[in-house]
């Protein structure tokens, strides 16, 4: 199929009965955000949602990655010949010997669609040109009550090298300041960064585009952990073997894709002060705390005929954004298995970890340490390092059950002798680090061990004390009032010396969180540590040993500013009670709860903890 513009992809999806279309006027300030998360969080309901009546002339499109399915045919992973398939193809190319088949030679050939093809003419993205550029004519939204105001959070931000010529795509979201300024949220590790920087050095004004819309697949290629120098259009010309075609900007030399919906022009005065952005509802389910970045100013906004506005909601997982996350895992796993650990089986990131904070990986284990070589090894490979908690396991364990899963800690895992720890880069979002950008990291060995290793595990504490919640026979957690955390965690390592607790993992946190599920409760654990500084080892008489976590927020500082930590992704009663008593209104299916009502705990603090 051709790349095509949100219209089309909202036709085909009217046509198969796989789109909610709500005509009731909504605001775009946390309202429809509100809607979208009822959806996002149940994947048996879950569809793309447009907004027909927002306050603009424009529909407005979410929950586009609206579950599994969805995501694997916008981005063709379930075809006999898809994306994983050539790239596995294209690994036996590499290995192999005189005599290759000619499906492996029909896979290599094709990648000559990976080349994106350039037209010169004026492209039907830019149509139609608004007389004077105002951002406020589109139905920009508003996440999450403390927000720093408005985002656009789907952008294509185009760059280029002015040295090299060389073009970058990324998606770094952007806060509306005016009509024709916002910020540019972009990383220093991140393309986007490096080429303001070689602007800088010039003194020079640097031309930047943002696209709008267009193919899901572009979407998802802009967010890719592509390795330096190989082209966002590449990807995604290899994931749909065919070319992408671009138009060049109405006002720079920047080539953009022809089937984008909006197109919005501008610059970033490199000489200009930084302005400060945010905060903002990330993925990590917690505000990013304000900071400086650059502003860029608008010039000019254009539109395909019919254009669609597409935006996205972020927050406590899971969101849409996971189905992205796990499309990476399968995309990617055979370049990490063919460069880096060719006996992985099986890479699994959970929701609840936020893409960085936890990861989960089946091998085929054939010598001791073997675990703990991946777990190296894997920190090492590309944007793997931001990982937080690898865990690993044998060849019969499905990561992907959460019974197996706990099973397999229960029998293999020992502290004394099979937790790893090491430190390294953190993603610049996690507000738990010790440091800005760098903290601890835990690897897990839950490797099948000789039975003769394996003692009985002795539970000491049961599931029917209030304060307490038991995974497994091996995990404990116990709820904590803030002003007793450091006296809960010193009562623990008093008790493992006195043989009172003789193994397992026990993890104290927050009383607040006590009736939230498990998977919010690992969610919340996995964004509130850093191993290096929250993990200790009690050694005790069974020499199985005590891993003890203080996954509490109070009392902790976060970063970058080392203020107080940051406040859960959480929406207003005023806004939950206005979408329960308009539900019906919306003619959008059955009533679902809000999400919010699961974190009562959070609504009664300010923007920071304290």
């Amino acid at each position: 199929m051709a790349f095509y513009s949100l219209y089309n992809i909202v036709k085909k999806l009217r046509e198969d009965g796989f789109l909610i279309e709500v005509s009731t006027p909504v605001d775009t300030i946390l309202e429809t955000a509100e809607i979208a998360d009822r959806f996002a969080k149940h994947d048996n309901l879950s569809k793309p949602l447009l907004f027909l009546n927002n306050g603009s002339q424009f529909p407005m499109l979410m929950n586009l990655f609206a579950n599994e399915k969805s995501t694997n045919d916008f981005l063709k992973l379930t075809e006999d010949l898809n994306a994983i398939s050539r790239l596995n193809s294209l690994m036996s190319f590499m290995d192999s010997k005189p005599g290759i088949n000619q499906k492996v030679l029909k896979s290599v050939y094709n990648l000559r669609n990976t080349k994106p093809r350039k037209r010169c003419r004026k492209g039907r993205c830019m149509r139609f040109t608004q007389n004077e550029p105002n951002l406020n004519l589109l139905p920009i939204t508003k996440s999450w009550p403390y927000d720093g105001g408005r985002f656009l959070t789907l952008p294509l931000v185009h760059t280029i090298d002015p040295d090299t010529g060389k073009h970058n795509v990324g998606m770094y979201r952007m806060q509306v300041f005016d009509e024709k300024t916002t910020g540019m949220h972009w990383h220093k590790q991140k393309g986007g960064a490096a080429h303001f920087e070689a602007w800088k050095k010039k003194g020079k004004k640097m031309p930047v585009t943002v696209t709008l819309g267009g193919d899901p697949i572009l979407i998802y290629c802009a967010t890719a952990p592509l390795p330096e120098g190989i082209s966002e259009y590449m990807l995604a010309g290899f994931m749909k073997n065919e070319r992408v075609k671009l138009v060049k900007s109405a006002n720079s030399n920047i080539w953009i894709p022809e089937c984008s919906d909006f197109v919005i022009e501008g610059y970033i005065d490199t000489e200009e002060p930084l302005r400060t952005e945010g905060p903002f509802g990330d993925h990590t389910g917690f505000y990013s705390l304000p900071d400086a970045y650059p502003v860029f100013h608008i010039t000019r906004i254009s539109h395909r005929k019919n254009a669609i506005y597409p935006a996205t909601l972020v927050g406590i997982p899971p969101k849409e954004d996971q189905y992205l996350g796990h499309a990476t895992s399968k995309i990617f796993f055979p370049l990490i298995q063919k460069l880096f650990a060719p006996e992985i089986i099986d890479m699994y990131l959970p929701a609840e970890g936020g893409f960085h904070n936890l990861a989960l990986i089946k091998i085929k284990k054939n010598y001791p340490g073997q675990a703990e070589k991946v777990m190296h090894a894997l920190w090492g490979a590309g944007q793997m390092m931001f990982t937080k908690c690898i865990m690993v396991f044998s060849e019969e364990v499905d990561i992907r059950n959460k019974n197996s899963v706990i099973e397999a800690i229960d029998n293999y895992f020992r502290p004394v002798v099979d937790l790893h720890l090491s430190s390294g880069p953190y993603d610049v979002l996690d507000h738990a680090a010790q440091t800005f950008c760098h903290g601890g990291k835990a690897g897990f060995d839950c490797t099948r061990k000789d039975k003769k290793e394996i003692p009985e595990i002795d539970n000491n504490l049961t599931a029917d004390n209030d304060s307490y919640r038991v995974i497994g026979q091996s995990i404990r957690i116990i709820f904590s009032n803030h002003a007793t955390a450091e006296s809960g965690n010193l009562f623990l390592k008093m008790s493992a010396n006195d043989n009172i607790l003789k193994k397992g993992i026990y993890i104290i946190t927050d009383l607040r969180v006590k009736n939230i599920s498990d998977s919010n409760l690992l969610w919340y654990i996995l964004s509130n540590i850093d191993p290096g500084r929250d993990f200790s080892l009690i050694r005790s008489t069974s020499a199985e040993g005590v891993l003890i976590i203080n996954a509490c927020v109070f009392g902790k500082r976060a970063v970058p500013s080392g203020g107080q930590w940051p406040s859960a992704t959480v929406m207003t009663d005023e806004i939950i009670d206005l979408v329960d008593k308009k539900w019906n209104s919306y003619n959008i299916g059955d009533f679902i709860e809000s999400p919010s009502r699961q974190f009562e705990a959070f609504k009664s603090n300010s923007y920071l903890n304290k």
